[in-house]
């Protein structure tokens, strides 16, 4: 199966990809390929590794031969490279290193090969480790139940979150009183800014004092927050994603991240830590990438991602594993924003559908296995498109009890040392 494959991956034709009918005794090859090299799985350092590597060649005469020595790895050390046996193709065909050791570190392993009177140099990709991180936790709960509510599940919570509306016509000052709450609770402020009188409008200048007031309040506050500026912008249903019926460019987003920011920055607003944070999934109106929504990494301290299993509750929805929420996006930012740290901002399972004792017990499986660079989650802990609560029945309370028993999670406002 694996030649098949290969055939198909190195253009090569079926007669090339076939058995010879002549041997000769000396093998050769016109080209030895060390540009085109397929790996059966990547080596991870520090963990012991056994695989194969296929190199390309082009011009072989049909010649058997024997296994080869081991080839040492020069610059990421501790792989050795032996030639499996084989007979070569008349034409275009693949040889057959078996590849085995531990890598030192991460980085490129490169072998030097010689083969039927040509040479080659091979670089192997080893990756870097992926150890899950200390990991925290926080809620939203605006049902006027108490902080100290949520003291009592094992592990005291990190953070707590507030939506902040700003329209044409409310209150647009800093929530001065729920910072001071959640500090004297312990928590790490987080702070959700929805600007509801759309982006442009907010640009106009009329906002500009309240956004310099906003950020003068930040610094009087003294302490670090997380300001989470229009959240879900690649959805459809807010105002900064479809305004008055019309798609709101990205760039105009982009625009208005940093329009604020800078002005509240302006104002003294150093100690806010800013969080850029997509939904799981697009709307159905809204095309525009992910990538085209970035401000820029001088402008994102933080990531956030939002996400729930709707269950069975909407008509449109179904049941869905943590994975299948948060997998794709959480993919897409490690690869693409390597270097920043992550967070689920919202999150929470619908208690239609399934069963959510189980779907919780997953999720802390699934952040300690295939999750490892998220740092914090934040439960959206009320009754409203659906149940979204934890704490709806006896058998989710224990699940997630036991989620914060397991030596990943622990306490602090710093989020690991990310939000200082």
């Amino acid at each position: 199966m694996i030649k098949a494959i290969l055939c198909l991956i190195l253009g090569a034709s079926a007669s090339h990809c076939s058995k010879n009918s002549t041997s000769p005794s000396t093998p050769e090859v016109q080209i030895l390929n060390g540009t085109v090299v397929v790996m059966s799985a990547d080596p991870v350092a520090g963990d012991e590794f056994t695989g194969n590597m296929y190199i390309s060649y082009s011009g072989g005469n049909g010649a058997a031969f024997e296994d080869g020595n081991a080839i040492t790895s020069s610059g990421v050390t501790g792989l050795n490279a032996v030639l499996q046996k084989g007979i070569l193709e008349k034409g275009i065909g693949h040889l057959v290193y078996k590849i085995n050791g531990t890598a030192a570190a991460a980085g490129n392993a490169n072998f030097t090969l010689s083969f039927g009177g040509q040479s080659a140099n091979v670089s192997v990709l080893v990756t870097e480790k992926q150890t899950a991180s200390k990991m925290t936790w926080g809620f939203f709960d605006d049902s006027g139940t108490p902080l100290s509510f949520y003291d009592g599940f094992g592990k005291k919570p990190s953070m707590v979150m507030m939506f902040d509306l700003w329209d044409l016509t409310g209150n647009r000052d800093f929530p001065t009183a729920f910072c001071n709450n959640a500090d004297a609770a312990g928590y790490l402020p987080h702070i959700t800014l929805e600007p509801k009188m759309g982006l442009v409008e907010l640009m106009s200048g009329k906002y500009d004092a309240d956004i310099q007031e906003y950020g003068q309040a930040i610094a009087a506050f003294g302490k670090p927050i997380i300001l989470r500026f229009a959240h879900e912008f690649n959805g459809d249903w807010y105002p900064w994603s479809i305004f008055n019926g019309a798609l709101v460019p990205a760039s105009t987003y982009v625009q208005a991240f940093r329009y604020v920011q800078d002005k509240m920055k302006a104002a003294g607003a150093v100690n806010a830590r800013w969080a850029w944070s997509p939904n799981n999934a697009n709307g159905a109106n809204n095309p525009q990438t992910l990538d085209s929504y970035y401000p820029g990494d001088e402008y994102v301290d933080i990531i956030g991602m939002d996400g729930y299993n709707f269950g069975t509750s909407q008509n449109w929805s179904s049941w869905q594993s943590f994975s299948q929420v948060f997998g794709n996006l959480y993919n897409w930012i490690t690869g693409t924003h390597p270097n920043k740290p992550i967070f689920i901002a919202e999150m929470g399972c619908s208690s239609t559908g399934g069963n959510k004792a189980g779907w919780i017990n997953d999720m802390f499986l699934q952040l300690e296995t295939n999750f490892p660079k998220i740092s914090s989650i934040v439960w959206f802990n009320i009754d409203k498109e659906t149940d979204w609560r934890f704490t709806v029945d006896q058998n989710s309370i224990d699940a997630f009890k036991a989620g914060l028993n397991g030596s990943r999670v622990i306490s602090d406002r710093t989020l690991g040392g990310i939000i200082k």
